[in-house]
């Protein structure tokens, strides 16, 4: 088992111990790579390629199918797994050209940017990064004219000041994997990218054994200075926050977007995660735990959904799992009362024991090591023997039986995940419904108003004309009274005259 573990492309995380699992029968190895500026840097030449993290992992798995049978692993078994920013690393080695033979099976767990590998609209270009990195060399008093003078002086900078760059959000968003087309075709690692290549009909089968999984508290994660920051706030706050950042942003993902609907989409949303007016007004915590579910079940649970239907089409097996055992820590030890799954406690749960003590300074409790004991031994037969169950239990994942395992509640539960199917329809299936009932309504009262507004135009031309020909006729009126009146007279004057 290969193991790559980052929780963002720009810092690490905790060191693995690994032994717990290695004691399965299993050669665990662990690979550093490089990450922040180091690993993304392009110029978009040989030169300066970019990717390089991605690179490194790639020199690993060479040297591991040459060299692991000295250590007694198997070169013809050999399983990729990874998590958070590893888990998105593992997804480019799948669909990389120069990756296949280097690995049989993968493990895919709590990707950090899911939705990358979904909606092609999110993947940031080659030129976007060599945009962003060339403003760096300016920040680092690199702007010299050519790509090489470029290279030297950055070269000539101490790595201190490299890794002390200061990097706005835009920046930080788009520090990550880009295919690398403008190559030559032979070095050439990653030509398209992940949403590229599932969504084409011209791709290829992947000859590969796949596990994926997230929590169902992927959003609580030490990362995420949000949810730090909302630990101090008033229930009604937290709500705020949802109503006004965290869902218009959930809705733009899903192209449902619309300033017409917004209000109506956000509050059966509201209603769908809060129940009711009542949960609002609880604790802090269950106000931020209830915003963690319903951003989590749109972004991973909603993502994780598109993913495997698509991976479902291309690998050869594939298992899905959602993870809940309720998390007392993450993976910085930081304590948490939440009655669900953090991001990092499957990550936790696989190595038992050994992370515990490192990370929470304590063992792990009963409940913990059972969820370890019933995870790791799934975990262990994927990458032993393909599947992670060998009494059938955990069903396989397939095009028109989208099953998903639940693990968690100290039960190894032997049903399709309700909750899981259920966040997904709501997502994909009850909202986009409601969006374009309510888009068809407010085009009918569009047409409706034009069409008044036709008629009331109609009907002002009307009375217009009406008012002309009454004031007309009012004018020839008078005329003719005035001129009545007067014959009137004449003829009295003549009477008069007469008699």
């Amino acid at each position: 088992m290969v193991l790559l573990h980052s929780e963002t492309w720009l810092k690490g995380g905790v060191t693995l111990p690994c032994q717990e699992l290695a004691s399965e029968d299993i050669v665990v190895i662990t690979v550093n790579y490089r990450l922040h500026l180091l690993s993304f840097f392009t110029l978009n030449s040989v030169e300066a390629r970019g990717n390089l993290a991605i690179l490194d992992q790639y020199l690993a798995l060479l040297w591991i199918r040459e060299n692991i049978a000295a250590f007694g692993g198997n070169p013809n078994a050999i399983t990729l797994v990874g998590h958070s920013a590893g888990a998105d690393c593992v997804l480019h080695h799948i669909v990389s050209p120069r990756s296949v033979g280097l690995f049989h099976r993968a493990i895919v767990m709590s990707p950090r940017n899911i939705w990358n590998a979904v909606d092609k609209d999110l993947n940031t270009n080659a030129s976007e990064v060599e945009r962003i990195s060339r403003a760096i060399a300016d920040t680092l008093g690199c702007s010299n004219k050519t790509d090489r003078h470029i290279l030297s002086c950055m070269r000539a900078l101490p790595i201190s000041d490299i890794i002390a760059t200061s990097l706005n959000n835009s920046w930080l968003d788009h520090l990550q994997p880009v295919p690398d087309n403008f190559l030559p075709e032979s070095e050439q690692y990653l030509p398209k990218s992940v949403s590229e290549v599932l969504t084409s009909s011209k791709t290829s089968d992947i000859h590969l054994d796949l596990l994926m999984g997230t929590t169902n508290l992927e959003a609580i994660d030490y990362n995420d200075k949000h949810y730090n920051n909302l630990m101090n706030e008033i229930p009604g706050n937290v709500v705020e926050y949802a109503s006004m950042k965290v869902i218009p942003e959930l809705l733009r993902r899903l192209s449902l977007h619309n300033q017409e609907t917004l209000s109506v989409l956000t509050q059966a949303i509201r209603w769908e995660f809060w129940a009711s007016t009542r949960k609002e007004s609880e604790r802090t915590l269950d106000a931020i735990e209830s915003l963690a579910r319903m951003e989590t079940s749109a972004k991973w649970g909603a993502g994780s959904a598109l993913l495997a239907a698509r991976l479902a089409r291309r690998v050869t097996r594939l298992y899905v799992y959602h993870f809940t055992q309720p998390s007392e820590i993450d993976l910085l030890g930081h304590h948490y009362n939440f009655t669900g799954a953090v991001h990092g406690a499957d990550l936790i749960a696989l190595l038992g024991d050994a992370l515990m003590l490192q990370i929470a300074r304590r063992p792990a409790t009963e409940t913990e090591k059972r969820n370890t004991v019933l995870f790791r031994k799934c975990i262990a037969n994927f990458v032993k023997f393909g599947y992670p169950d060998d009494s059938n239990v955990w069903q396989r994942y397939k095009i028109r039986d989208a099953y998903v395992q639940e693990i968690g509640d100290d039960v190894y539960a032997n049903h399709n995940s309700l909750s899981t199917s259920k966040d997904v329809a709501f997502w994909l299936k009850y909202l986009p419904s409601l969006s374009n009932v309510l888009n068809t309504k407010v085009h009918s009262e569009h047409i409706t108003l034009n069409k008044d507004e036709s008629r009331l135009r109609g009907g002002l031309l009307a009375m217009s004309a009406v008012a002309v020909i009454l004031v007309l006729l009012l004018a020839a009126s008078t005329v003719l009274l005035h001129w009545r009146r007067g014959r009137r007279f004449s003829l009295n004057e003549d009477v008069m005259n007469y008699h």
